[in-house]
């Protein structure tokens, strides 16, 4: 599904530059992170048989020049716990649900409502081809490739609006930039300059 969404319509949060600022759209791999620390956590999400692929770290506003805003002063009143909780299928957990909205949510100049549902309807927007979401095996291949299979599968995405980062050898995350309204757009240079550079990432299979 091409990711050419109408979004929640040009909101801007505090701290922004009008023109300049824009989204990123960061997406775990979750069984890099199970490998990682979230089975020796206990998390849900890492248990046998979850089947936890792809999920969403975050929405973040980010400045066109590198940096971003994060634990924003917002007029709006923290998400209860009823909309943390409708957000795990997303996002995995109601605690990190919590913590987007206090880190980056709060900067965004929406309601908890609107910012999470801004964040469902990015996620919702992209199809993750089953050669990068393992099941059965590890696979390995190198970020380009991966990131050449995503973009496949999601025309509009260019090889400069979405960057791999990496971590021990696996791959991590997938972060997409975004404009305001969801649309596809370039990164800044400093958040190009920090994707993987290993020859090749290793993709744990699904729990």
């Amino acid at each position: 599904m091409a990711l050419l969404v109408a979004g929640l319509g040009g909101m801007l949060w505090p701290q922004a530059r009008a023109q300049e600022d824009y989204l990123v759209l960061a997406l775990s791999w979750t069984p890099s992170w199970c490998e990682a620390e979230g089975a020796a956590r206990g998390a849900a999400r890492c248990e046998s048989g979850a089947g936890t692929g792809w999920l969403v770290h975050g929405l973040w506003p980010q400045h066109a020049d590198g940096g971003w805003p994060e634990f924003c002063d917002s007029a709006h009143p923290a998400p209860d716990r009823a909309l943390l909780a409708r957000m795990g299928d997303v996002i995995g957990a109601s605690g990190l649900a919590a913590h987007q909205w206090r880190k980056h949510g709060s900067c965004s100049g929406l309601s908890p409502a609107a910012y999470f549902d801004q964040t469902r309807e990015a996620f919702a927007a992209l199809t993750f081809p089953d050669t990068i979401q393992t099941e059965d095996a590890a696979r390995r291949m190198p970020p380009e490739d991966l990131l050449a299979e995503f973009r496949a599968a999601n025309p509009g995405i260019g090889p400069d609006m979405v960057v791999l980062t990496c971590r021990a050898g696996r791959a991590q995350e997938i972060r997409l930039c975004l404009t305001s309204s969801l649309e596809p757009r370039r990164c800044d240079d400093q958040l190009l300059a920090r994707g993987c550079r290993a020859g090749e990432v290793r993709l744990p299979p699904r729990p």
